[in-house]
């Protein structure tokens, strides 16, 4: 897991970046579906549309008064993680990756939607038409075919910049469908669980994290997170070297050519260079948005910017001081940050 100080900054930024776009997303959801828009939608300040992506996909928000109700929420998720991941692995033991791509794509479908329309909400929410007798969006309409456009470039296309490009937006619609069913304590208890779980996927005998996580890279051409390409000092040189011989060779056949001679065609010599990808898994970008989410809504905004460097320092503790060769399990670092930030924010209040 240790990568090039270049290859890290970039990693950061992508993860300061999915945070920050994941709290403008939570905020619009409050503002314009959630709690904090009750009192504008009943008076009228604010109308929403008969149909929305939003309304149909996200849960309603409850309330966890009793630890009873903390209990069952994290239990219906975690069973819920569980089946997901049982069928993940029942399917690619089977080798049936057509269904595990469609998979992908649907929730990323549904991601990029939620994610798109909340974003676009605070610039067109005033944009409400009728569509066959029922008012939709403006927001919608355009995040919509925008999501589904970028789910066939990320899913079948596979560019590596619409890949990373919508990373950046598939977490925050995935913190939206969790966060109306959390609290603090409870997205604290589920980070801890979160946390077991990947020590033991990662450091255990059976390696499943990382089976896992090569199996969607080599087989199903996808990957549930960030993952940038990069080649170590001496293969570029050997990349500077070829791309001079390359020159030379196109200088000489133009002497050639202008002589009326052909130039003789020599046995290339194959050179190997070798791709590393440095990765950084989805759920590690999820939970603490969810985490920073559930603080936001009861704390406030620089409580939920306080918990999300703090989280972002253990991610650059942990790139920086990492071993070459070694795998680390992400998600143990990054809740103690998350917890840092909860701290932090007890303490200042």
């Amino acid at each position: 897991m240790k990568y090039p100080s270049k290859v890290n900054v970039i990693i950061l930024v992508m993860f300061l970046l999915a945070q920050f776009i994941g709290l403008a997303v939570i905020t619009s959801y409050d503002n314009y579906f959630g709690k904090g828009a009750e009192e504008e939608i009943r008076t009228g300040k604010i109308v929403q549309p008969e149909i929305s992506v939003v309304r149909e996909t996200v849960p309603p928000e409850i309330e966890l008064k009793e630890p009873i109700d903390i209990v069952r929420i994290i239990s219906s998720i975690i069973v819920a993680l569980i089946i997901a991941i049982a069928l993940f692995f029942l399917l690619s033991k089977v080798r049936i990756t057509i269904i595990l791509k469609i998979w992908f794509a649907v929730v990323v479908f549904i991601c990029l939607s939620l994610a798109f329309t909340l974003f676009l909400y605070p610039y067109l929410s005033t944009s409400i038409f009728k569509v066959f007798g029922k008012k939709v969006a403006l927001a919608e309409v355009i995040a919509i075919p925008l999501a589904l456009i970028l789910t066939f470039y990320k899913i079948v296309r596979r560019n590596i910049f619409v890949h990373n490009f919508t990373e950046l937006f598939i977490y925050p619609g995935l913190a939206i469908i969790f966060l109306p069913l959390l609290n603090v304590i409870a997205a604290a208890i589920l980070l801890v669980i979160i946390s077991i779980y990947d020590m033991i996927a990662v450091w255990g005998r059976s390696k499943f994290m990382i089976k896992m996580a090569k199996f969607q890279m080599h087989h199903l051409k996808v990957f549930a997170g960030f993952f940038l390409p990069f080649v170590s000092p001496k293969d570029k040189v050997k990349i500077q070297r070829l791309k001079v011989m390359e020159k030379r060779r196109k200088e000489k056949e133009k002497k050639m050519k202008k002589k009326g001679k052909k130039l003789r065609k020599r046995k290339e010599k194959k050179i190997k260079v070798r791709v590393n990808l440095a990765v950084l898994g989805g759920g590690d970008v999820a939970f603490p948005l969810i985490f920073a989410g559930t603080i936001l809504f009861a704390y406030g905004l620089a409580p939920a910017i306080i918990t999300i460097l703090s989280t972002t320092l253990a991610l650059t503790l942990l790139l920086t001081f990492s071993e070459k060769g070694k795998f680390y399990p992400a998600m143990p670092f990054l809740s103690a940050g998350c917890f840092l930030g909860l701290v932090l924010t007890l303490l200042l209040l």
